[in-house]
């Protein structure tokens, strides 16, 4: 790789800022992408005619932006993750500032906004209900029924709808076991407002915060936006472990823990009732607190074979864990409703935040909800969207049977069927960007494994979004990139 380029001494910035601005510049246009070599220093050195030292010291700076990363004895490269691997030597000023301007999965996430478009495309990345099973029609009638003669004023209390919130306490007693008041909920705009509340609220910039690896909250990019350093929790075919949290915490001081133990996304596995119990034990001794998501727990896709318990349902859980819900899986993503369930001073907290960053929620979209889940069609309209979702998993799953040829499986096999994804290993892998190309050349869309945070060689399907005659098609033509990139 050529560098036309050179410091300029009188410039009137240190030249090894120049240098590490240089290399950030070219990394944000992507000229230089994830995964690509840096220039070795004392190679880079001589080229621009600088001590080693100075560039030494560009590299750190790029080490500490989250731009490069380095093994000892290894090169220097662009990042291609964004889990912190160990404790930063220096301060990094853009998690301080609340921003971080590269985020290594941009350029997949943008390439897959565009190939989208192209006619024809069968798009197995969505993960939201196809339009048939949203209950649309149930809303409309339900809308007509909305009171609207109580004004759509601010609120007096910041925590929402309080017939909402009590039905909630209700639906939720009933349903999970979990035990709240109304004054223990608070309502959101979904999953992604309320991670944004909690982590611009109970947590500070440069804090350290453990999150399964891989994880969908990786891919959200609330936390990074929030200066907060994920640490990967390891995990294995059951979920995380929570043996692993006390020596995360002894080296990086993890201030919280986020999960979501119950059809994880993207790798479908639930935490088993032991490892539950397991890790509230552990983050009590440690004084650490749980954010439970839990969006697909009401999608169990086995009547026999239930998930366990809510973390917050368990014994210690109401007293540091906070659960995370929403309709959006359930429903429709775009009624926009979630909801928190935390210790009272937690509540309160959030509630007070939520007001002065003026998030406010829909109050008609609030009382809207609290029709929803007064209404028995509601229940009837849930039961409905697991039989179809069972069917279409297994439609999925014989289909990679038929026309992967066992060039993708699933990595979890034994994990219990629920939400609405399919988690896989590749026979061989390869780059996440081929893996990209190859599905779009052969016209299916499907999110690699670095998006979540995990190594090259996995993938997410999901079969919420499509109809089976569309997820038989767009695995076939999986089936052939795969081939294609195994040289079959």
């Amino acid at each position: 790789m050529s560098v036309e380029w050179n410091p300029d001494p009188a410039a009137g910035m240190p030249v090894f800022k120049q240098i590490a601005r240089f290399y950030e510049e070219r990394i944000l246009k992507g000229d230089l992408p994830p995964g690509v070599r840096l220039p070795a220093e004392r190679e880079l050195a001589v080229r621009l005619k600088v001590n080693r030292s100075t560039v030494s010291a560009a590299y750190e700076e790029l080490r500490a932006g989250g731009f490069v990363t380095s093994i000892k004895g290894s090169a220097t490269r662009v990042c291609e993750l964004l889990w912190e691997e160990k404790p930063v030597p220096v301060p990094n000023w853009r998690r301080y500032t609340g921003s971080r301007a590269f985020d290594p999965a941009m350029s997949i996430y943008r390439r897959q906004h565009e190939a989208a478009r192209i006619p024809g495309m069968i798009n197995l990345t969505k993960g939201e209900l196809s339009p048939d099973l949203m209950p649309l029609h149930l809303l409309q009638e339900l809308a007509m029924e909305v009171d609207y003669s109580c004004p759509f004023s601010y609120h007096d209390d910041f925590r929402g709808d309080l017939g909402l919130r009590t039905t909630l306490a209700d639906t939720l007693q009933a349903e999970q076991g979990i035990t709240v008041t109304p004054e223990h909920l608070l309502i959101t705009s979904g999953v992604k407002h309320s991670l944004h509340l909690i982590a611009h609220t109970l947590l500070q910039p440069g804090d350290a915060i453990a999150v399964e690896g891989p994880s969908y909250l990786y891919a959200m990019g609330v936390f990074p936006a929030a200066g907060l350093r994920m640490v990967r929790l390891p995990v294995d075919s059951g979920g995380l472990i929570p043996e692993a949290l006390p020596a995360l915490v002894h080296k990086h001081r993890v201030r919280m823990v986020f999960t979501n133990p119950t059809f994880q996304n993207p790798t479908g596995t639930s935490l088993s009732s032991a490892r539950r119990q397991k890790l509230l034990e552990v983050c009590e001794s440690l004084r650490l607190p749980v954010v439970e998501d839990d969006p697909y727990g009401a999608l169990s896709l086995d009547p026999g074979n239930p998930p366990p318990p809510s973390l917050k349902a368990l014994n210690g859980g109401d007293r540091f864990v906070i659960c995370l819900g929403t309709l959006s899986k359930t429903a429709t993503p775009g009624m926009r409703l979630g909801w928190i369930a935390a210790p009272l001073p937690v509540t309160g907290r959030l509630a007070q935040a939520k007001n002065r960053m003026g998030c406010s929620t829909s109050h008609a979209g609030e009382r809207l909800a609290h029709r929803y889940l007064l209404s028995a069609a509601a229940q009837t309209h849930l039961a409905t969207v697991r039989r179809i979702l069972a069917l279409r998993r297994a439609c999925m799953l014989q289909a990679l049977r038929e026309h992967a040829g066992g060039l993708a499986q699933p990595a979890a096999p034994e994990a219990v069927p629920g939400g609405f994804y399919l988690w896989l290993r590749l026979k061989h892998p390869v780059p996440d960007r081929e893996l990209v190309e190859a599905g779009i050349r052969e016209g299916v869309l499907i999110y690699p494994g670095s998006l979540f945070g995990a190594e090259p060689g996995f993938l997410r399907l999901t079969y919420a979004s499509v109809g089976e005659a569309e997820i038989t098609e767009g695995v076939r033509r999986l089936g052939r990139a795969l081939a294609g990139l195994a040289g079959g």
